[in-house]
This record gives C-alpha cells, sequence and structure tokens, in this order.
C-alpha cells in the first residue's frame, strides 16, 4: 500500500501517460469542435438577423400606432 502511494504525483498533478493521453483526444477534438463553432456561427448569425427584423417590425408597429 506505502508503495501506490509513493507513485502518485503531487497533489494537482496528472501523471505524464495520463496527460499525453488526454493532450492528444483533445487535439483530435479540436478539429470537429472548429468544425461546430463555424456552423454554430453561421446558425447564431441567421438568429440574429432574424430577431433584428421582428425587432424592426414591431417598432414600425409601435411608431405607427
Amino acid at each position: 500500500m506505502f508503495s501506490v502511494l509513493n507513485t502518485m504525483p503531487a497533489k494537482g498533478k496528472m501523471p505524464p501517460e495520463l496527460l499525453a493521453h488526454f493532450k492528444k483526444k483533445g487535439g483530435q477534438e479540436s478539429e470537429k469542435e472548429s468544425d461546430k463553432k463555424s456552423d454554430k456561427e453561421s446558425t447564431d448569425k441567421e438568429r440574429r438577423k432574424e430577431a433584428v427584423k421582428k425587432a424592426r417590425m414591431r417598432m414600425e408597429k409601435k411608431k405607427a400606432s
């Protein structure tokens, strides 16, 4: 049991093997995320445009009343 405690990294630090695994995994996901981000940005822009149109229509109706 004591030997297990000695092999553990310091508190708040990850073992190098595990750290390498997550870095490798993160690199693969970043490519996927960049595609998702561009799609999300385009849908966000479309939603904003629609919201602006609706707001302008409401403002015009308010002014007309």
